[in-house]
This record gives structure tokens, sequence and C-alpha cells, in this order.
């Protein structure tokens, strides 16, 4: 049995934490007041998957506060991109130096700030999009491992995810493997400005094509720096923006899994402008503008995205932009 703390009990952190707790782990969560007082009027977790996993779970220790990190073996850092920064505080503050902090955010960049600090830091990401159904309620709606860099799995994590459908994956291609979980989250921002279910998003093609032509951008990146993306889909990284631009029957027949996501799970990005928080753009398609501008390499598509999703942040407009209309924008954007 191992001491792990979640630190940023959000969806993520509280089904994962909850999958420790399931198979035996001492189990503290770290969130938001109102996020601990809905799991405490629920009483206890309830865990499901698009596969089949439906397990109760009793409640793990909850609390706010930030002193819970001195107990901890392993640190699940769960936080927003947006809230490294303050979280790299609290882990010098409280944490021992002894821990092991397994950092789960997605994009790039974030992990900057950790630098320096007396913990064993371990990035990693989780591929799945995990949603709130309700209180207490958390459902993992597509595919995906926890994927790290290496290090000593002291809590046999990967025993604990195998349980509940997924994996511990470890790899030396680190780097190039952040970038293939990128190209992946480029989507994020498509399917919140879309305002659709990411099922019912993907089955468009123009949908699609925008996402496709944002991935050609991330790629021309990736070769300039030499990167060679590993396969996170049936797909190589290369072959998925073909893919995307075929039409929807042949779409819908070809790529299966793609489309094996739950018809109702939606982004994390359109969670948070729907419940009207700062999103994770600058880290994930504005990694792709940064690096491009860096590079000299164009990059409309993503940066047309940011400035849509940034647009929404500050209420100048509403999501819900059609298909053909997003498709129109980004080319016009690309000619000019």
């Amino acid at each position: 049995m191992t001491r792990v703390v979640v630190f940023g009990a959000g969806a993520i952190g509280t089904f994962l934490g909850g999958v420790l707790a399931h198979a035996g782990h001492e189990v503290t969560l770290i969130g938001r007041e109102h996020a601990m007082e809905s799991l405490t009027h629920a009483g206890a977790l309830h865990l499901t998957d698009y596969r089949g996993l439906d397990i109760r779970v009793p409640l793990p220790e909850l609390t706010t506060s930030p002193e819970a990190l001195g107990q901890a073996e392993l640190i699940l850092l769960t936080v927003k991109c947006l809230g490294v920064h303050e979280a790299a505080q609290y882990l010098r503050a409280w944490a021992p130096p002894t821990a092991t902090v397994l950092c789960l955010q997605n994009g790039l960049g974030s992990e900057q700030s950790l630098q320096g600090l007396p913990q064993t830091i371990v990035r990693g990401i989780f591929g799945a999009n995990i949603a709130p159904q309700g209180p207490g309620h958390f459902h993992r709606g597509t595919e995906g491992d926890v994927w790290t860099e290496p290090y000593a799995d002291v809590a046999g994590l990967n025993q604990a995810f195998q349980q509940a459908h997924f994996a511990l994956q470890q790899t030396h291609r680190y780097e190039a493997l952040a970038w293939a979980k990128l190209q992946l989250n480029l989507n994020n921002a498509i399917n919140a400005l879309s305002d659709l279910p990411l099922k019912a998003e993907l089955e468009q093609r123009d949908y699609r094509r925008v996402l496709a032509a944002a991935m050609n951008e991330l790629i021309a990146i990736t070769d300039c720096y030499q990167l060679r993306l590993p396969r996170l889909t049936k797909l190589p990284a290369r072959w998925i923006p073909r893919l995307l631009t075929i039409p929807d029957g042949w779409f819908k027949r070809l790529a299966g899994s793609m489309l094996a996501i739950d018809p109702q799970a939606r982004s994390s990005m359109w969670e948070d402008l729907n419940q009207q928080r700062m999103t994770e753009v600058p880290y994930i398609n504005g990694a792709v503008v940064e690096a491009g501008r860096h590079l000299g390499i164009p990059t409309p598509v993503n940066a047309w995205l940011v400035e849509q999703i940034e647009a929404v942040e500050r209420r100048h407009q509403r999501p819900g932009i059609p298909a053909k209309e997003m498709l129109r924008e980004i080319r016009q954007r690309q000619r000019t």
C-alpha cells in the first residue's frame, strides 16, 4: 500500500485517485472547495467507462489544504497547466523531498515551473477523456493510457490501472510522445468551438479537415525538430491527417476506433469554457504557434483556433461555429 496524494482533484485526478483507492492504496484528494463538497454530498465515488467498467469506491480522504502533501509517497499532480506554477510553490513548502511527483498535464511547457524542486519529478500524460456525470460519478469516455518517462513504479500503478481497463506505459522517447499527444489534443479547441459532443463533431468532415490542417502544422514542426512521433492510435501519427479528410461514410468504416467514444463525451476545453474558466489553449494550440514562430514555420490554423478560444474566454463571442464556417475561416487565413 502506498500513500498517494492527488493534487488537483478534478475529473482526471478524482478518477485516477478512485482507481488507486479501489486497488487498496491510501489516497487523499486535494481539490477546490466546491469539488470536495460535491464529493462529500455524493458519499462515494462511482467510476465507469465506455468498456463497461462500473465500480463504487468509498470516499478517500478529502481536503482543500496543501498541507496534506506532507504525508505523500506518490503525488499525482493533476492541476491544469495554468495552475502548475502555484502548485510548485506548495510542493516546495509541503511535499517530502523523498516523494515522487507524477505530472499529468495537457500540452507543453507548464512543467518548467517544477524545475529545481527537491522531489523526483516524472512527466506524464493521460490519453483518455474523463467527464463528470453527476455528483461523485466520473466516466472515461475514450481509450487512452497513462504514459510517462522512465521511473520506478513504486506504487504498482500499472496493476491498479489495468483493473480499470487502461495501463501505465513508460518510454525513453518522452519528448516525441508529448508532441504525439499534443497532436491529438489539437482537437480540444475545435470541439470546444463546435459546441458538440466529440463523436458528433468528428463525424463531420469539415471539422476533421480543420483538425487535419492543424495537425499538419504540428507535423511540419516535429519534422524540423527531427522527432519521430510514436503511434498513440492504431494509425501512425503522420497518417492521421490523411484519414481525417476522407468522406464521412468511408471515415466511419475505416476509423471505427476514433469514433469509439461515449456519445456525450466532450473535450476538457469545452468543459472549461462551459464553466467560464480560462482554458489550456496557450499550452496546446498555442504551443504549436510558439514553436512555429521560433522556427519560422507558418501556423495560421492553430493561431486562428487560439484567437477564437480567447474570444470566447473574453465573452466576445459564443461557441457553436458550424463546420463549413470554421473550414472557410481557416482556408482564408491560410491564403493570407
